[in-house]
């Protein structure tokens, strides 16, 4: 079995630069926007596609502060909030249930490896300003990871029939 996040890394070393791993972060951010509207146009629970519209607009915003760095070499502040998406959550998922969380476990995979990557970024960072950029980057995609998962929690947890 291949590791995916030793490949990251390793990824990351032959990269050479950090303008070029931003030039890498902008793309996985743009394809992991993609993924989150693409699947939330496809999902017939209404919470799930709101937490796949809201994921789709981070990673709107991450590129967008990647940008702003890239082009002014000046750390923007990164903005994360915590939505509470859980109570939306009561309700039984639809009848594609399993569909439903095998696509939150892709978005879970998803959000690990944006987390390890920025993580290795901040690494390899060559001030102090771009290893904190990096870090709240990765902070903000492990917020993301734990909504995902509390979901996952929320719709596999036992429920006794009364």
């Amino acid at each position: 079995m291949k590791d995916i996040l030793k490949e990251i890394a390793d990824e990351l070393d032959q990269l050479g630069s950090i303008d070029k791993a931003i030039a890498m972060a902008i793309e996985l951010e743009d394809e992991g926007r993609e993924y989150y509207l693409e699947k939330a146009s496809s999902l017939s629970n209404q919470a799930a596609r709101d937490l796949y519209r809201f994921l789709a607009d981070e990673e709107l915003k991450h590129a967008g502060y990647l940008k702003q760095y890239r082009d002014q070499k000046k750390a923007p502040v990164v903005e994360f909030h915590y939505p509470q998406f859980k109570a939306s959550f009561t309700e039984e998922f639809s009848g594609n249930k399993l569909e439903e969380i095998g696509i939150l476990l892709a978005a879970l995979r998803f959000e690990h490896k944006s987390e390890y990557f920025y993580t290795e970024l901040a690494k390899r960072a060559e001030d102090n300003e771009q290893k904190e950029f990096f870090e709240n980057v990765a902070a903000a995609e492990r917020g993301h990871y734990r909504i995902i998962d509390e979901l996952l929690e929320s719709a596999t947890e036992f429920r006794m029939q009364t």
